[in-house]
């Protein structure tokens, strides 16, 4: 069974629980806590974000009621699958969601807020609901769990770029931090690789950027590669001594120049891609990427699924994303871990967005959520339901 969960286009939580199941609101006008836990969600409220717990049991999102002045707090809640039971972990005022990524164990939660023009990351934990401890402010701001979920690797910087810095933090207990000795390059999220974990340093004066890896807290650090601009690095999943790396020369907004594998093992570069992509991930069985690109032809964005060992590439099709989906593109490093378009198994793509064609997408008709065959390109997607973004389970 593949369940996926979607922000439906009337701001809700859906949820489809296998092949071929119907969607069904999980966010309903009223539901009752557990042990205390209490809580009311009005259809009014305006849901983002679903995030599934590594055991599938829970999805984390965001709400926010809508307001008059726009002042109305960010909440983060917990939700079961069988749409009774609930828990609001924090309600943040003056914040707007952004990003949230389950602890491995699903006992806690960092969740990424934006304060003005600052952003905010903070940690919650199951057993002190309504605590929203803050970590870190900055400007980027990126992060991952290190992979027993001991620690936050944090990547943040200031606005002018002087004081930008990456440090290994003990957000549930009182460890001290740990600053890692380097200089970050430009790139976004750090992502562990195993144990190891893979990021992006530069030296004062030098143009160019080198991917590193290290243990999580910068010991017996190994350089892989370098290249020019902003700098994007996937970790493999299961373990897999691979990460997926490419380079936009001209920084933020501009495409990548294709998609080399590492391996971390030998430090082997091998060319997978070799047109411009916008983004890329790892399917979950870590046997192919995926690549998002532009399709000069008809103007919109275009999917390709690529072996892993081979680089060998298949066309999906092309279609026009959300805006929630272009947004998760742009980040897609920081995503990549923690919400995942690809169903457990490998074989299908869930995406939400609209017909291509055209010149432009239609917007007058609401996007939906369509679900590709990755073993079968030529198959057209099957319709799942109407909304703006969609994210697989991690269990089958």
């Amino acid at each position: 069974m593949n369940r996926i969960a979607f922000v439906g286009t009337d701001r809700q939580i859906h949820v489809i629980d296998g092949d071929g199941a119907p969607a069904r609101r999980l966010t309903a006008p009223l539901a009752r806590g557990v042990e205390g836990w209490s809580r009311y969600s009005h259809a009014t409220e305006a849901w983002s974000w679903p995030s599934w717990s590594a055991d599938g049991r829970w999805i984390g999102a965001f709400s926010v009621e809508p307001s008059d002045n726009g002042g109305a707090p960010s909440k983060v809640r917990a939700l079961a699958l069988d749409g009774v039971h609930e828990a609001e972990w924090a309600s943040a005022s003056g914040m707007a969601p952004i990003y949230l990524q389950w602890h491995p164990s699903g006992q806690a939660q960092a969740v990424l807020l934006q304060q003005g023009e600052d952003l905010v990351l903070g940690v919650l934990r199951a057993d002190r609901l309504g605590q929203l401890k803050v970590i870190e402010n900055g400007v980027p701001l990126f992060f991952n769990w290190t992979p027993g979920g001991e620690r936050l690797l944090v990547h943040s910087g200031t606005r002018g770029g002087e004081d930008s810095r990456l440090v290994l933090r003990d957000p549930l207990g009182g460890g001290e931090d740990v600053p890692l000795p380097v200089t970050p390059g430009s790139f976004c999220a750090p992502v562990f690789a195993g144990e190891r974990a893979v990021y992006v340093v530069r030296e004062p004066g030098d143009p160019l950027s080198t991917v590193v890896t290290s243990a999580p807290d910068g010991t017996g650090s190994r350089s892989l590669l370098a290249r020019r601009g902003l700098v994007a690095v996937v970790a493999a999943p299961q373990g897999l001594p691979f990460v997926a790396v490419s380079h936009a020369p001209r920084g933020e907004g501009t495409p990548y120049k294709g998609v080399d594998r590492i391996d971390l093992d030998t430090g082997e570069v091998v060319r997978l891609v070799d047109e411009d992509v916008l983004a890329f991930f790892w399917t979950p069985d870590g046997q192919r990427l995926t690549t998002a690109a532009v399709d000069s032809v008809n103007n919109c964005l275009r999917w390709q699924v690529v072996d892993a060992e081979t680089g060998v590439s298949r066309t999906l099709g092309s279609f026009w994303p959300t805006r929630d989906l272009l947004f998760f593109l742009h980040f897609f490093e920081q995503y990549a871990g923690s919400h995942s378009l690809v169903s457990p198994d490998g074989t299908r793509l869930v995406y939400a967005g609209y017909p291509a064609g055209g010149g432009q997408a239609d917007l007058s008709a609401p996007p939906r959520i369509y679900v590709k065959d990755l073993e079968d390109p030529e198959a057209p997607p099957v319709e799942a339901g109407r909304g703006t973004f969609a994210v697989y389970s991690p269990e089958e």
